[in-house]
Order: structure tokens, then sequence, then C-alpha cells
């Protein structure tokens, strides 16, 4: 990807930087190709160099007069104020008649909400510190403060936990801790990646503190978040072609009352056929998955199928493909059908380390076979594996179902169906169950319903043995 560092141009050669220790920058950028250092202080192996050179470049910053940089000097409140807000995007902001040169900066961060009355008067001509310019990023890049635990050994301020989980601050690590060393002044060396941080924030995808590259060819997500509402429990998206509501059921939920199911609004159901344990490799048939589709498909519920992989190769995946397509013989399914390939977090697992690329071959593999036999294939994951497992742009020919528990899905890429929750309710089935929103390309038909209520048929087939996945013992 070519990436595009200063969308927001920066006017004026500014004498100032920022940043957070060798290690605090998830991201790194190039040092310009034909970058000399101006600056007697700046060495090509430098941490910051990276950074200082890409600013320097572009005309943000500068150095002194006697030809230093001053890696290591404090900043200066106003400069830094100064310096993050208009990389956030301010403009020039003019000082009023006698007043500081930054305090423009300081209005427009307090206009908007970034400082606080007591934060705005700070004594400009005083050192800050890595609190408070952290604190005031995070809110000019729109980040909320985090609720989570903080990451840091020395501070639990919600603001920089929202930053490094945005991976725009990691901090020192020193034994099996972690430290941001809040009250420290902040350097100029420090500033710098600060400022360019804020400059490029939009240029990367952030996630679980990781920043990502965005790929090139992959659809992204452009569905309006306000037109996704939720109603008793019910997600709906309200523009474009509309939406259908489906859930996803295995053996986990026991016998289901099909009818049920139906009356509650429910216009499709995507069905576990079958899987592949963990462990041991063995394929089987999911117990119910003869009177779950039997069951839907009388009670007037589109269907669809979901294989739970654990292929270590592109033909074990073709393998289980071929699986799919002979036990779903016979039946009407005109939902799509998914490849689910999971880690296995809590226990070992015989796809244990295997790289993205094995991943992706699988799920072409598997996707290739479906397609092949008529089938629309489907590729389930959450935003994990989708982020960090998959190569996305690999597999761009499947439409993608996301799992995010979240009441507006952030994934930056686009995907057809969401998995908005694992804990639903849905009338005819006993406990929790996933609850999705499926928007095809093309408006969707709902099924029609039969006028009288079925019975969920018999599941009359032998059935391998009837394990939990997630508890098998090889």
């Amino acid at each position: 990807m070519k990436q595009q560092f200063l969308r927001r141009a920066l006017g004026g050669a500014l004498s100032i930087g920022l940043l957070m220790q060798p290690a605090l920058a998830a991201v790194t950028p190039d040092i310009p190709q034909g970058w000399t250092a101006p600056f007697s202080d700046v060495a090509e192996g430098d941490w910051y160099t990276p950074f200082v050179s890409t600013l320097n470049s572009q005309g943000v910053i500068n150095g002194y007069d006697d030809g230093r940089f001053g890696p290591n000097d404090a900043v200066k409140a106003g400069d830094a104020i100064l310096m993050v807000v208009k990389a956030a995007g301010s403009g020039d902001q003019p000082a009023p008649e006698g007043g500081h040169y930054a305090a423009g900066y300081v209005q427009y961060a307090l206009d908007h909400g970034w400082l606080t009355q007591s934060q705005a008067a700070v004594d400009l001509n005083a050192p800050a510190s890595r609190l408070y310019i952290a604190a005031l990023a995070a809110k000019a890049l729109g980040l909320s403060a985090s609720t989570k635990r903080s990451p840091f050994a020395d501070v639990s301020d919600g603001y920089v936990t929202a930053l490094y989980q945005n991976g725009v601050v990691v901090g020192e690590k020193s034994g099996s801790k972690r430290y941001f060393k809040p009250n420290d002044s902040i350097t100029r060396a420090e500033l710098s990646v600060i400022v360019w941080q804020v400059m490029a924030f939009d240029d990367y995808i952030h996630f679980s503190s990781h920043v990502l590259e965005k790929l090139d060819g992959v659809p992204v997500n452009d569905y309006d978040n306000a037109a996704f509402v939720s109603s008793d429990g019910m997600m709906t998206y309200t523009k474009e072609n509309g939406s259908l509501a489906g859930i996803d059921v295995s053996s986990h939920q026991g016998t289901i009352d099909w009818a049920k199911v139906a009356e509650d609004g429910i216009d499709f159901a995507i069905i576990r056929c079958g899987g592949r344990y963990y462990q041991s490799g063995t394929v089987f048939e999911d117990k119910q998955f003869r009177a779950n589709i039997q069951g839907a498909l009388d009670a007037g519920i589109q269907v669809g199928i979901y294989f739970f992989s654990q292929a270590t190769s592109a033909q074990e995946a073709r393998e289980e493909a071929q699986f799919v397509l002979d036990t779903i013989q016979g039946y009407d399914v005109t939902g799509p059908v998914v490849f689910d390939w999971e880690n296995i977090g809590n226990d070992s697992a015989r796809t244990d380390g295997m790289t993205s690329a094995q991943v992706t071959a699988a799920a072409n593999a598997f996707c290739g076979r479906i397609e092949a036999a008529g089938y629309q294939p489907m590729i389930y994951f959450n935003q994990y594996i989708g982020y960090l497992l998959y190569d996305l742009d690999q597999v761009t020919q499947y439409p993608f179902w996301l799992a995010e528990y979240t009441d507006k899905p952030t994934f930056y890429y686009h995907f057809e169906m969401w998995q908005y929750t694992s804990s639903g309710s849905v009338d005819g089935i006993t406990g929790k169950v996933d609850r999705n929103l499926w928007m095809p390309k093309e408006a969707p038909v709902r099924p029609d319903r039969p006028s009288q209520e079925t019975e969920p048929g018999e599941d009359e087939e032998a059935m391998p043995p009837s394990q939990d996945i997630s508890r098998e013992q090889s």
C-alpha cells in the first residue's frame, strides 16, 4: 500500500516534536528516500529518526539555529498543544493580540472538548507531561476513555489505555511490566512520534493494539452505522436493500421448536452440518443437523450451512467441502455454505501454528469446491482472525460473515452477514443463541411461511460420537 502520511498538511516549519521511548510507537514510517539529516544529533540508527525525518521532509518540524534537533529536550506545553492540535487538522489558529502564540490552539482544543477549562489554564511556557499530551492526542483522534484495565503499571488513565489499544503508544517494558512514565516531561523526539501518529492515524486500521496497513482491492465497510437499529434484541439494517434476521445453531441448542422460531421473526438459519475435531482430526456430522434443517425448512425458514473446520491443508479443506456437499444433498439449501475456521485458544489443537497463507489456502479450497457445486460460499471469522490471520485480499471473491459483538460494527472491510451477539434469545430455543443480520447484495426475499405448524423432523440417521468439539480428548 502506498501510504499517505500527510493527509492533513501542517503549515509552517515548527520547531517541536514528540514520541514516547524507543518502543512507544506501534508503527514506524520509512525514512524518506534521499533525506539527509540536517541535524547534528539525529543519526540514521536513532529510534526517533524515522519520525523526525518524515516530519522534517514535509516542513513540519525544524531544529535549532545551531544545527541541533534536541531530541531529549523537554517541550513546552504551548508548543506541544500547538503541534498536536494542528496535526489533528485545526489549520492555523491566530493568537489574540498580545496573547501567547499558542493561545489560539488552546482555544480550539477547548472549543472541541479536547481540553477542560482547568487543562487549558496550564502554564504554556512550562514543560508538558506525557499524560497531558497523551490525553489531548486521544481526544483529538476522537477516542473515548477506555474502561479496560490499563496495560501500564504506573498509570490508569482511560485515554492512555485507549491510545495503547489503538497502537498509538506502546510504552516501555521492564521485566513483566509495562510503564508509561506519565509525569515525565515529553521530549521533542517523543512529540515527533505523537504528531506523526495523529497525522497518519486514518491511514491505518487500529485493532486491539495492532496497527495494520489497509489492503488494496478489499472492499471496505460502507454501511451507515446509524441505520443499524436494535429493538427487543433484534437488529435490523434500514437502508439500501434492508436485511434479514437470522440465527446460527448446532447441537449445542438441543431440540428446537422451529415453528416458534419462525413466529419470532427469524428469516434464516445457518445450521451446522458438522465439523472436524481439533485434536483427532476426525470429521463428524452434527447430531442435530437433520432435525434442524428439516425443522427449519418445514417452518418456512431459509437455510444456510456452516462447517466447523480444523483443516490443516487445502486438501483437508476440499475433503470437508465434499463432506458438506454429501451431507446436504437432497435439502433445499438456498443460503450460504460457510467455511468456519477457528483458533482453539484454551487447548492444544492440530491447527496450532498455522500461517495466514495456510488458512487462506484452506478457505479458498473449501469455497471453490462449494461454488463449483452451485452453492454460495461464505467465510466466517471474528475481527482477530479477519485482521490478523486471513490474507483477506486473497479471498475477496467470497462474501464475509463477521462475528463482532457490539451495537455497531467497527470492522474496516465489507461483510455481508453480521453475528452481533452470542447471547440472543429466540422463542423455541432453550438458552442463548447467536443472532445474525444478513444484508445480501440483492434485495432479500423473505421466505414463505407454511399455513400450519409442522413438527421438526425426526433424526433417523446414524450419528457419529456426540462429543462436544470443545471437550474432545484425543
